[in-house]
């Protein structure tokens, strides 16, 4: 999640951005998946009372658990954690209600895995939602801070993931902020989000009587759409960053998910 001066500060910087013939800048367009649209999320703008920003949050975790958003983020950490030896660290970066972060570290306890998850997000009315989200959760700690100047050492944590967060940057951003929560990861990072495309915009119309309860949602839901990325792009920006062993999985109903693991790290390339 973003906050209103990050915000402003992306858009500043779409023209500057879009003009350029970087990875990912010149976005790939058909009849189904039409050209990217950075509009700014109201969420990520100040926008709304503190309660209209948990109605808010809660509709994103509602349209996860319910369409397709966690496992794409699960299915590849999982098995990683259950074959870790000793205690796992996790950054979920961008992790706004934290209730990915709490989801993991229940799994953990359940299944007798030792892991701590870190909810790093900058805005502190987001950090005021996880923080009673997470109270009865003390494998999970939050830290606020700018995912765009990571405050992380190299190899400080084992694995970075973040949930409906890129789509949130500019190529030149997501560029960055791949190359530094990869430099972060000892052993790699599984980035989650949604794909590009008329069809799922179209279903997120149909949807958002059930599912968008508040107004926040229902405009940003659509902004995310449109500001998604698709699986080709995705992997481009990924390897302009520099990251190894990188492949990007795609999920029903449009999802992806990019996995990208460390030289040297032994990982099950079907996961």
């Amino acid at each position: 999640m973003l906050d209103s001066a990050q915000a402003a500060e992306h858009t500043q910087s779409k023209s500057e951005n879009l003009s350029g013939s970087r990875p990912g800048d010149k976005h790939h367009s058909t009849l189904l998946i039409p050209a990217r649209v950075d509009t700014p999320e109201l969420l990520d703008l100040g926008e709304g009372t503190p309660d209209d920003v948990k109605m808010s949050l809660d509709d994103l975790w509602r349209i996860n658990r319910f369409f397709g958003g966690v496992m794409p983020i699960t299915n590849h950490l999982f098995p990683r954690l259950r074959r870790h030896s000793g205690t796992a660290t996790v950054l979920d970066v961008g992790t706004g209600s934290a209730q990915m972060a709490v989801l993991i570290a229940r799994w953990a306890a359940r299944n007798g895995c030792s892991v701590k998850v870190i909810g790093l997000d900058l805005a502190s009315r987001h950090l005021a939602v996880a923080a009673a989200f997470a109270a009865d959760t003390p494998n999970v700690k939050l830290l606020q801070a700018d995912a765009l100047h990571f405050p992380l050492k190299p190899e400080s944590v084992d694995y970075v993931i973040s949930s409906l967060f890129l789509h949130h940057f500019e190529p030149e951003q997501v560029i960055s902020l791949l190359r530094q929560t990869f430099a972060s990861a000892r052993r790699g990072v599984i980035l989650s989000d949604l794909e590009r495309g008329r069809l799922p915009l179209l279903a997120f119309r149909l949807m958002q009587p059930i599912l968008a309860r508040s107004y926040l949602t229902r405009h940003d839901g659509a902004a995310s759409v449109r500001r998604a990325y698709t699986p080709r792009e995705l992997t481009e920006l990924a390897r302009a960053a520099g990251l190894t062993n990188v492949r990007v999985v795609r999920y029903f109903p449009w999802r992806m998910t990019l996995v990208a693991e460390k030289t040297g790290v032994s990982y099950d390339a079907g996961v």
